[in-house]
């Protein structure tokens, strides 16, 4: 009877001291999202006996996962009759996020305020700057100038994608006056009239052929000039000769007015009691509106003073200006240069910046036109 109680009591006291199991995993951690592959290693040594099932089926230690998807992981460990038991999900996903999107079409220049509407994917964070600085993009943003938009979207397993949308907000406006003499210039001018814009696009090489005078070429060098502080283009004058530095070309041509039908000019040289003493002829267009080529025939059998208006005008009509104003004898557009204009007027100014426009683009139609100025017609 002794003997039966000492054994009872040591085992008592040995069942006491057994250790448990203790479950320790590495490779993963419960909830979290992973964008590559995994090892899932369990200590044995603190585990004891275990069995690891993943998604219900059994693994062994030092198992790796590699498929994007959701995971469950059940382990039991064992040591005597001791028993521990941990469940853990997680995730792999090695796909970045969706590179941000918006609900409206993008626009390289507003009018007076922008409010941009992000499309937002389920599960992803997003980290949005103006200029560099943090922004709320669920407010209109109204600073005049030209800014930078950065989105960068993150997931859950760090992966990321961004967009960079650089945009203007520009507050300028036309008069009525202004439009219509813009749309009357350009789509109702008779035989000048066009269906669609052309523009320059690119920067021009300029080539001088001919005999221009010492002052021809003060005059036209000066020309091209005030319009390179004006428009988002360059007019380059290059040496003939010389290889283009782009496809784009504007050639004049400094030769008798007799000679303009060796030119391309077709048209009689006289229109009623005036003499043609200046030509711009647009020779390559593309189908949506671009020029590539065109050219200016400048007659050299006229005064020099008549010369400087002959040349002002015809390059302001290579830049896309074909039409003519009839009533406004102090625009440079004014069809006779009797009136010895040598500078630009301020409608001239209006219409070159209206044409020159980023969001007045090459191929519009009237009503494309009308659609973009619109808004900012006062008066």
């Amino acid at each position: 009877m002794l003997r039966a109680i000492i054994i009872f009591i040591s085992l008592f006291v040995l069942s006491g001291c057994l250790p448990e199991p203790e479950i320790q995993l590495s490779g993963i951690e419960s909830n979290k999202v992973y964008p590559d592959a995994r090892i899932i290693k369990i200590d044995e040594e603190t585990a004891g006996t275990f069995t690891m099932q993943l998604n219900g089926k059994d693994i062994q230690n030092g198992h790796e996962v590699t498929g994007n998807g959701e995971y469950e992981l059940s382990v039991t460990a064992e040591r005597w009759w001791n028993e521990d038991t941990k469940t853990i999900t997680f995730e792999i996903d090695d796909q970045p996020p969706k590179k941000p999107e918006f609900k409206d079409e993008l626009k390289k220049i507003y009018y007076k305020e922008v409010k941009f509407r992000l499309v937002k994917e389920d599960g992803v964070k997003y980290k949005v700057t103006m200029d560099g600085k943090p922004n709320d993009i669920g407010k209109a943003y109204t600073k005049e100038g030209e800014h930078t938009l950065y989105i960068q979207a993150e997931k859950e397993n760090g992966l990321t994608s961004d967009k960079k949308v650089n945009f203007q907000i520009d507050n300028r406006t036309y008069s009525r006056n202004t439009v219509d003499t813009f749309k009357q210039l350009y789509f109702h001018n008779g035989e000048k009239s066009l269906t669609e814009v052309i523009k320059w696009t690119y920067y021009v090489g300029v080539y001088v052929h001919g005999k221009p005078t010492t002052q021809d070429s003060k005059v036209f060098k000066s020309y091209f000039d005030r319009l390179n502080e004006m428009l988002p283009i360059e007019f380059k004058i290059l040496k003939n000769g010389t290889s283009n530095y782009t496809n784009h070309q504007l050639d004049i041509y400094f030769v008798p007015t007799h000679k303009f039908k060796d030119y391309g000019f077709k048209e009689d040289l006289r229109v009623g009691n005036k003499q043609v003493v200046g030509v711009a002829i647009p020779e390559k267009v593309t189908t949506d509106g671009k020029i590539i080529t065109s050219k200016i025939l400048v007659g050299t059998d006229t005064d020099q003073q008549l010369r400087k208006t002959t040349i002002l005008h015809e390059i302001t009509h290579s830049l896309g200006l074909y039409g003519h104003l009839e009533d406004t004898k102090k625009s440079i557009l004014y069809p006779y240069n009797n009136n010895r204009i040598t500078k630009l007027s301020e409608i001239d100014k209006k219409l070159i910046e209206i044409l020159y426009r980023e969001d007045i683009k090459p191929g519009m139609s009237e009503k494309d036109v009308q659609r973009v100025l619109e808004p900012r017609i006062k008066g």
